[in-house]
């Protein structure tokens, strides 16, 4: 989102071609009007500013109304489209967005942040030739924005072009992550909390014990672990802000890709050939919705790949409230190794897979420690995701599983309405209790197995088990999830 001209400001302004559109206030506030007075005394830059700081201080109603104002008012500031077209993208009124963002750059055509966020709209709707050219003429217009270089990623991707993917996605962690990142240098602040620092302390000490850089990493170890003593943590979740006292003890190392392992691709394969294709198949669709759970389903070699590389790349950046932690594609995640155990999966499973192209992916891991009765570590809450076909499968061996009857997924019967926008059926959990408790859905539970695969059509409603493992990095529990095809490729009538 582009900020007010006084704290941010666009450097180069290149010409490229235009968009010309035919933009009334009426087609993007067909479903979002609102309606306000704004006091003819401001002037109009003052407004902008007053609208772009309602919208940074997650103020969207307030921001929403200035907006719309101003558009009614004839703005000609590509700031105002291309922030409203955000709000617009939010609400899932996509075609609304793609509007607002073309103005934005019919307006300032060297806006690289609108070519880039009119990209992923156009990914969205399935104009993925189109969404490529914009996102790579972003890239153009300013080849340092990490999260440019990530869309792209995401578009090769769907389009199968693996090898081309990584390229991008290494690039968006080089410039996000990279400990040559000067950026990160000039932080002024640090985001954590104490499941977050205790995480890093234990993978830190766990590359000590596998000779990786075992200097460098035992001093990183014993610096976090004073700082760990020294804060008064007000829980093992909240997350906190450290200041100028840490800053300059932190900054180098913290949230860096200090250690990548390699995750090179496998000849002999990584889906386990004996899998019972027919049978697993037969058994998905026997569902009334689409689901069914693999054993072993990766060989012996890449799941020791997988698990190595999981355990020893420091990618874990992403601190969630319930305390477990995320690895991102655009972070470090993406390597030749995962890319190949999805587009296996597909191949395997022609019939449940169609020709859904891979989504996205992402890794979680979880704190052993939440089987504590008074701790508030826990999984996922329910929710659903924007794709056709979810796949989520553990590694952690078994013998760190305390309960083999629980730890792993809960799907329900119930399908997000289709009506309901993304950020209400993958965060509004009130609602979605809601949902759940007027259906007459059925509940599955899949208890956490090594190597098992759970498959089952992603629209469903699903959430983490509770999981008690043992305490050691080792012991922690990881899943890794793979999208596959868009939300609307699956569901129901």
């Amino acid at each position: 989102m582009e900020e007010p001209k006084k704290q941010k400001q666009e450097k180069k302004i290149i010409k490229t071609k235009t968009f010309t559109v035919s933009f009334a206030l009426e087609d993007i506030q067909e479903n979002t009007t609102i309606n306000t007075h704004i006091p003819s005394k401001h002037s109009q830059e003052q407004i902008i500013n007053k609208a772009i700081n309602l919208h940074v201080q997650g103020n969207i109603s307030e921001a929403t109304k200035y907006y719309q104002q101003l558009i009614k008012q004839r703005c000609n500031d590509h700031r105002v489209f291309s922030n409203y077209g955000v709000i617009l993208h939010n609400l899932d009124k996509l075609h609304e967005a793609e509007l607002s963002y073309r103005k934005a750059i019919e307006i300032n055509p060297g806006y690289a942040l609108a070519h880039s966020n009119l990209g992923n709209i156009l990914r969205d709707l399935g104009k993925i030739q189109e969404a490529e050219m914009s996102i790579r003429k972003a890239i153009e217009l300013n080849p340092h924005c990490a999260d440019t270089y990530g869309n792209l990623g995401v578009i090769l991707l769907q389009k199968c072009e693996y090898n081309l993917s990584i390229k991008y996605f290494s690039e968006s962690a080089k410039l996000l992550r990279g400990e040559s990142n000067k950026e990160l240098d000039q932080i002024r602040s640090i985001k954590i909390s104490k499941a977050k620092i205790e995480h890093d302390i234990e993978q830190f000490e766990y590359l000590v014990s596998q000779d990786c850089e075992s200097q460098k990493f035992t001093d990183l170890a014993l610096l976090y672990k004073k700082i760990a003593c020294e804060v008064n943590w007000p829980s093992e979740t909240q997350l906190i802000t450290l200041g100028d006292k840490y800053i300059n003890l932190l900054k180098y190392s913290y949230n860096r890709l200090l250690h990548q392992i390699e995750g090179h691709q496998l000849e002999k394969g990584v889906i386990n050939n004996s899998l019972d294709v027919k049978k697993i198949t037969t058994n998905y669709f026997d569902h009334e919705f689409g689901l069914t759970y693999i054993d072993n389903l990766l060989s012996p070699q890449a799941l020791k790949s997988l698990r190595k590389f999981m355990l020893g790349s420091t990618i874990w950046f992403d601190i969630k409230p319930n305390g477990y932690i995320g690895a991102y594609l655009k972070e470090g995640l993406a390597n030749p190794l995962i890319l190949q155990i999805a587009d296996e999966l597909k191949k395997k499973f022609p019939k449940i897979f169609k020709d859904y192209p891979i989504n996205q992916i992402w890794a979680f891991k979880y704190d052993s420690r939440s089987k504590q009765s008074n701790s508030s570590l826990k999984g996922i809450k329910v929710h659903a995701d924007f794709a056709a076909v979810n796949v989520n499968f553990w590694i952690t061996p078994n013998e760190a599983n305390l309960n083999s009857d629980s730890g792993g997924l809960i799907v329900y019967d119930v399908e997000a309405p289709k009506e309901w926008g993304f950020n209400t059926f993958n965060n509004d959990e009130k609602r979605i209790r809601e949902e759940l408790k007027k259906s007459k859905g059925g509940t599955k539970i899949i208890p956490y197995n090594e190597n098992r695969a759970v498959i089952f059509n992603s629209n469903l409603f699903h959430e983490t088990d509770n999981y008690e493992f043992k305490e050691g990095y080792e012991n922690r529990r990881i899943n890794i999830t793979m999208l596959f095809g868009m939300r609307s490729n699956n569901q129901t009538d």
